[in-house]
């Protein structure tokens, strides 16, 4: 079962971003993931191992915006977060970058908070509403969802959010290889497709308004 002692091997073999200095607050995480499951259920799998799963998929989201926009954004948003890993990734990732997560339920909102403020991660702010009860303008750069709406409603629902030059990034079951021909939608363009590294095939793509 590996652990985050293999990230760096595995951000080098799959070409993500990697930085030692990530590693403390990654750590971090992980212990306050694993204590904060014993009072709600945060998430499926709340290992060490669980984690870096939804690590390599946050760090595969943030190689594949940087293949499009070219640098990292500014503000980027994680709609119906959950627990926060992938916002809380990004944060790490990203000192610069204002990144949101809305997240409805209080119990995770809270755990995102205040484990973001654990870790240092003034950048990170949390608003506990859903998508549809909230008014965001429309300044981000990137705009990311696990598992929260299919393709192509996301997008769509994303589209309000973003920039001109903004993106949208699209958690699929892969193969990366066949994602610009399954998410094909009136008004959309698929940029990049990345495969996330790990057991499973899962993928990421960034997909753009024409």
């Amino acid at each position: 079962m590996k652990t985050l002692a293999d990230l760096p091997a595995i951000c080098a073999a799959a070409g993500l971003p990697y930085d030692a200095l990530w590693l403390p607050q990654l750590h971090k995480l992980a212990q306050r993931l694993a204590t904060g499951q014993t009072r709600t259920n945060l998430v499926g799998d709340a290992t060490e191992a669980g984690l870096l799963t939804h690590v390599c998929e946050a760090l595969t989201v943030a190689a594949a915006a940087l293949d499009v926009l070219g640098q990292p954004p500014a503000r980027a948003i994680d709609v119906g977060a959950g627990a926060g890993l992938e916002a809380l990734t990004l944060g790490i990732v990203w000192p610069r970058a204002q990144i949101t997560a809305l997240e409805p339920r209080k119990l995770r909102a809270a755990f995102i908070e205040e484990t973001a403020s654990a870790l240092g991660l003034k950048n990170v702010r949390v608003i506990a509403k859903t998508l549809h009860s909230c008014e965001l303008d429309g300044n981000v750069q990137l705009a990311t969802a696990r598992a929260v709406w299919p393709f192509p409603e996301w997008p769509e629902k994303a589209r309000g959010l973003l920039t001109a030059d903004g993106v949208v990034a699209v958690h699929a079951f892969g193969p990366a290889s066949t994602l610009a021909e399954r998410l094909v939608a009136p008004g959309w363009q698929v940029r990049t497709t990345r495969d996330v590294p790990g057991d499973k095939p899962y993928a990421v793509a960034i997909v753009q308004p024409r």
